[in-house]
């Protein structure tokens, strides 16, 4: 700065020390400026409250989607408002349907099923590893289910067969599954047809590790192909039009899932129907026909849950040498039935390719 200019700067300042300001001026200066800062608080707290309305409401609505339950939405000022949905009706839980229990009778116990099943048998086999179990669904509402499951190895010069007895009605309606639909040939075999008396017969040749066509679709998921895998597995089942369904199945090893323990099944297919068709399967008996049976060698011990169990009973007990049942000789054409329908599928009297 030059000389000039400071010296214009000093007689400034002096003649400006010598102004008295009017009255006022720095006072409404003053509460003007206040104004305009309490003003542009407002404004933003407004906005603010604005801002955080709309974002309540938003998440309220997506909470009331989400829960049912009312939702609260906190506007900028006043009471709360509050939003409710209606009360929604909780599901009547669904019904089961029950079984129709016969005055006097009880299901079926493992114990009476073994006995029932002994008679049928070949002669002068012993059977061992004999187990059952108890199917039966009961509560104080009813029953559900009732029927019940025994099995047994049965062994001879060619080898040992396990053979299962299923008998079992459901309040449910009974599956009524046929022969499997294939795309494809196997060396399996499979029959569906019905008897004169209306009820359902299906007879399988299968292997425990079911046969399947050779397509590339079957080879990619590792099935069996179609002379299929592990032991040979034969049944009969048997549903009938009063709703028990009835399936006596046989595997060529003493185990579903065990080693391979001969060639085929120690019943022949003819011998296997005639059991399953048999008028000794009942579902519903006498308590006294059940406690008789528990009674009587091979006995079993267990508690009667009402729930699947499993039971082990003894295997001392060998085969009567008059098991052959009625029908069921070759003097009288071993299990023949009358067919109302053409079967699907013929099976092979000497059973699935080896």
């Amino acid at each position: 700065m030059g000389s000039d200019e400071m010296e214009l700067a000093a007689v400034m300042r002096t003649s400006a020390s010598g102004l008295i300001p009017p009255a006022g001026l720095v006072s409404g200066g003053i509460a003007r400026g206040r104004r305009m800062k309490l003003v542009r608080r407002v404004q933003v707290g407004v906005s603010t409250a604005a801002v955080l309305a709309v974002a309540g409401t938003t998440l309220f609505v997506a909470s009331d989607r989400t829960d049912g339950g009312p939702g609260e939405v906190a506007g900028p000022a006043g009471p709360t408002a509050v939003v409710s949905t209606p009360p929604t009706t909780p599901l009547a839980p669904k019904t089961r349907p029950t079984l129709p229990v016969p005055s006097g009778m009880a299901p079926v116990l493992p114990p009476l099923l073994l006995h029932s099943l002994l008679p049928l048998l070949p002669g002068g086999l012993v059977p061992t590893q004999i187990t059952g179990v108890d199917h039966s669904d009961m509560t104080a509402t009813g029953v559900y289910s009732a029927g019940a499951t025994v099995s047994l190895v049965l062994e001879d010069s060619a080898g040992p067969t396990l053979i299962s007895v299923s008998v079992q009605q459901t309040a449910e309606r009974a599956d009524e599954a046929g022969c499997p639909h294939q795309e494809g040939s196997t060396n399996a075999a499979c029959s569906d047809y019905r008897t004169p008396d209306g009820s359902r017969v299906v007879e399988r040749q299968d292997w425990v590790y079911p046969a399947a066509p050779d397509t590339p679709e079957n080879r990619a998921d590792g099935k069996a192909g179609p002379s299929g895998r592990g032991p040979k597995d034969w049944s009969v089942r048997v549903v009938r039009r009063d709703g028990v369904v009835v399936t006596i199945d046989e595997i060529a090893s003493r185990e579903e899932k065990g080693d391979i323990g001969r060639d085929t099944p120690l019943l022949p297919m003819e011998r296997l129907r005639s059991m399953a068709i048999a008028p000794v399967w009942q579902v519903w008996v006498t308590v006294n026909a059940n406690e008789t049976a528990a009674k009587t060698p091979p006995t079993v011990n267990y508690q009667s849950s009402f729930r699947p169990q499993k039971y082990d009973l003894p295997t001392s007990t060998a085969v009567p040498s008059t098991a052959t049942p009625r029908g069921a000789g070759p003097e009288n054409g071993t299990g023949s039935i009358p067919r109302t329908e053409v079967p699907s599928r013929s099976i092979p009297e000497s059973g699935p390719e080896s």
